[in-house]
């Protein structure tokens, strides 16, 4: 009896810390603030165990100089990140994520000699404040990288949680 009684406590202890809405949607734009400040666009899903604890997936794309694949360098980015999230209040919040990236780029220097392609994989670490706009909706501005010979970006974007 003691065990079932332990049991219930536990799981109502836990529902206690549940996520009205766990799943979540963003989109970002901002710049590659590495190679020459072009364009940094991304999204990401996930998934909210508790208001501190989050893990997501997403993809990143960034071109500098305000290139594309005719010229200068382009960079895609694919990750899975642990979020840790500090809520300060019911409308902002600070967060950091840790995780994993794979990172595939292509330069052309005037495309003369071809691209030169390449990919790697490092640690994904970042850090971003949000404001809460609703129990839905919200504004985020990030700073994230990735360990090695890659890029920095500086977002700005929205999340919306299903």
């Amino acid at each position: 009896m003691k065990k079932i009684l332990f049991a219930i406590l536990a799981i109502s202890s836990g529902l206690s810390f549940a996520v009205d809405n766990p799943v979540y949607l963003d989109a970002n734009i901002g710049v590659n603030t590495t190679y020459g400040a072009g364009l940094a666009t991304g999204a990401n899903i996930g998934y909210l165990f508790n208001p501190n604890l989050g893990l997501e997936g997403g993809i990143t794309y960034g071109a500098s100089n305000g290139s594309n694949w005719n010229s200068g360098n382009s960079y895609y980015m694919y990750d899975a990140a642990v979020k840790g999230i500090l809520p300060l209040g019911d409308t902002f919040a600070l967060y950091g994520k840790l995780g994993i990236a794979y990172n595939y780029y292509a330069s052309c220097n005037g495309c003369s000699n071809g691209f030169n392609n390449g990919s790697n994989t490092g640690l994904l670490y970042g850090v971003g404040a949000q404001f809460n706009l609703s129990k839905s909706w919200s504004l985020h501005l990030e700073d994230y990288s990735v360990s090695g010979n890659n890029p920095n970006m500086l977002v700005a974007g929205g999340e919306f949680k299903f």
